[in-house]
Parts: structure tokens; C-alpha cells; sequence
């Protein structure tokens, strides 16, 4: 009988405490997401933008502290994307271009892998940094871009010799796994010396019931490689509250304030930092150009993630990716605006302190 009642309570104060435990963010540095604290979106892919170069990426790889004068790692993942490839042709439905075909999907991944830009260029100045700094605390972490196969393409192209027909999903998920042996080929032929491939990332930002399959099997691939699957789900997108069920091994959520027309409620961010927490996610700091074109207006947006971030304990416990418009930390470090330039200082204080846990 005392037995009995031990065994009771050892398992009712097992589970109290099992019941007490509450989820919390995906932690920064997650083996989950290949031990990325702060993952930047590097839009490389579209005529229209600037090649990525060398000095380029200098204001993202390092920051030099003021106080100390001492030069300090910034952001240690580097997420290759871009919507469309500026010719009129998008790799995710929803930007009212027309799809990419298979020629559009391998026009992006010489881009990605052109000689001495990118990826390349990125490999060739942490080359130069080390040098320089000795070896960051951690081998910077490459996530690369996998394009959506949209159901609504036309003459996508062939596989085989046969046709394929995204309205089938055996056709999309054939397509996806054959880009994704093309990128780890590519990737092997680059032979970085400063880089690791930590995994791949879903484009579109919503799932819709057509996709589950898809995606699922797509994850499933990756995971057999050794790889990671990511995705930034936009604020209520509908798979946002089932990433994990969906086959994602890496979640951040988007706020969308800072992008917002003025009516939208300050608080957003502090909700998303909410739900993110109650669904095991990161969170994604946002930011574009007009923090300098429009400072009066668009600062303060730029300040409440910030201090909402701070508050909800972002900076100390979560993974963040960082969205920061086309080449943000090159234009963010060369302004003379005093106010922005406190920002500026701000923001790499805290990616730097962030690198060191």
C-alpha cells in the first residue's frame, strides 16, 4: 500500500510539472535551425538588383563597437532568396507575375552561384575577415531558396524527356527534389572554405490544402540529406499555426507592422511575439529603406520592434531572421542621420552580444 501511494504521488508531481511547462521560442542557436542565431535575407536573383560583391556584405559580417573600437561579428546565417527574377516571372504565386518556368528556376541558381558574387563573394570576404579577426565563434550557415512549383504554371518544362503538369502533385514534388540536387551540387562545386550549407527554404509564405502534400515530402527529402527546412510564414498566414505538421524543421514569424498602413495597432508586434512563442517559432525583425527616405515616419516602427523584442525576452531567447530591404546594413551604416546612426549602433550592440552566447 505505501508503495502504492509513493508511486501516486511521484507520478501526480511528474505531472504537475510535465502540465507546468509552457512552450517557449525556438531558441537561438537551435540544433533544429543548424545553430543560427541571426539569419539575414540576402535578395540575390533578380535583373534589377545589385550584383552582391565583397564589399557589399562587409556591414553584415562585422560591426565595429564605438565604445571600444573593437571589431565584432554580426550575422552568422545568410538566407539566398528572391521573389521574382525581374523580367516578369515570379517563384511564388502572389506577386501578379507570371510563374517561373524550369529555365527561370535555373537562371536564379547561376545567380546565387555566379563567380565571384554572392555566395562566392560572401565565402571570399570572411576570408579576408578571418584573416583579419581570426575565425568567427561558429562557420557562417547558408540557407539556399527552393522555388514554388505554382499549380497555375504553363509549360514549366521537362524532366526525363516527359512534360511535367504542376496540377499533379508527383510533378511538383519531382521538380523540387530534382533543383534541390541541383543546388547541393553546385554547392559541392563552390568548395567554400568559410561557409556550411545548413538547408533550404520554402518561398511561399502560405500553405494552402493543395501544398501539405507537397511540402511534407519535400521536408522529408531534405531531412534525408542532413539538411534543415525553413520558412517565414506572413502574419495569420493560414499553415502558420501547424509549421511543424507541415513538415518545417525551422519556423519565423513575420509581425508585417513595420510595412503596415497607419491604422494597424502598435501592439502587433508584441502579438506576434506572442504567438510565436505559443508555436515554438523565431521571430523576423523587419526593416527597409525608408528608415532613411522617411525617418519622422517609419523610426519609430523600427524602435517599437525593438523595445517589443526586449521586452518579450526576443533578443535574449529567440532565433531571429532579419529582413533589411535589398542591401539595408550597407545604406543603415553609411548614414550621417544622428538618430539613425544610434539605431544603427543599437541594433549591432545586441546582434553582436547575441553572437557571443
Amino acid at each position: 500500500m505505501r508503495f502504492l501511494l509513493t508511486f501516486v504521488c511521484v507520478f501526480a508531481l511528474s505531472s504537475c510539472t510535465w502540465a507546468a511547462e509552457e512552450p517557449d521560442y525556438l531558441p537561438l542557436g537551435s540544433e533544429k535551425a543548424a545553430g543560427i542565431v541571426d539569419l539575414v535575407l540576402i535578395y540575390q536573383g533578380n535583373a534589377k538588383r545589385l550584383p552582391w560583391t565583397q564589399e557589399q556584405f562587409r556591414p553584415y559580417l562585422t560591426w565595429t563597437d564605438p565604445e571600444t573600437n573593437q571589431e565584432e561579428w554580426l550575422f552568422d546565417g545568410f538566407l539566398f532568396l528572391d521573389l521574382s527574377n525581374g523580367t516578369g516571372t515570379m517563384y511564388a504565386k502572389g506577386y501578379k507575375q507570371k510563374p517561373a518556368t524550369k529555365e527561370d528556376w535555373l537562371w536564379h541558381l547561376d545567380r546565387v552561384f555566379e563567380r565571384d558574387l554572392a555566395v562566392s563573394a560572401l565565402d571570399q570576404e570572411l576570408t579576408e575577415t578571418i584573416q583579419r579577426l581570426g575565425p568567427p565563434p561558429r562557420k557562417r550557415q547558408i540557407v539556399l531558396m527552393l522555388p514554388e512549383p505554382i499549380i497555375e504554371t504553363e509549360n514549366w518544362g521537362e524532366l526525363d524527356g516527359k512534360p511535367l503538369d504542376f496540377k499533379e502533385t508527383p510533378d511538383r514534388i519531382a521538380a523540387t527534389k530534382w533543383y534541390v540536387d541541383l543546388l547541393f551540387e553546385r554547392w559541392e562545386d563552390g568548395k567554400f572554405q568559410n561557409l556550411e550549407l545548413a538547408g533550404f527554404y520554402w518561398l511561399a509564405e502560405e500553405m494552402g490544402k493543395s501544398d501539405q502534400e507537397l511540402v511534407q515530402a519535400i521536408g522529408d527529402y531534405v531531412r534525408s540529406k542532413q539538411k534543415r527546412f525553413f520558412w517565414i510564414p506572413w502574419w495569420n498566414s493560414p499553415g502558420s499555426k501547424i509549421w511543424q505538421q507541415l513538415g518545417f524543421d525551422v519556423a519565423y514569424q513575420q509581425p508585417n507592422y513595420f510595412f503596415a498602413r497607419s491604422e494597424m495597432p502598435v501592439t502587433r508586434v508584441s502579438d506576434a511575439c506572442d504567438f510565436a512563442k505559443s508555436r515554438e517559432m523565431g521571430l523576423e525583425m523587419e526593416w527597409d529603406g525608408r528608415l532613411f527616405s522617411d525617418t519622422d515616419n517609419f523610426l519609430p516602427r523600427f524602435v517599437n520592434y525593438f523595445e517589443s523584442f526586449e521586452e518579450k525576452g526576443v533578443w535574449a531567447r529567440a532565433a531571429i531572421a532579419h529582413y533589411v530591404s535589398a542591401i539595408g546594413m550597407v545604406d543603415f551604416q553609411k548614414s550621417q542621420d544622428p538618430r539613425i546612426k544610434e539605431w544603427y549602433n543599437k541594433y549591432c550592440k545586441v546582434l553582436s552580444q547575441r553572437q557571443k552566447r
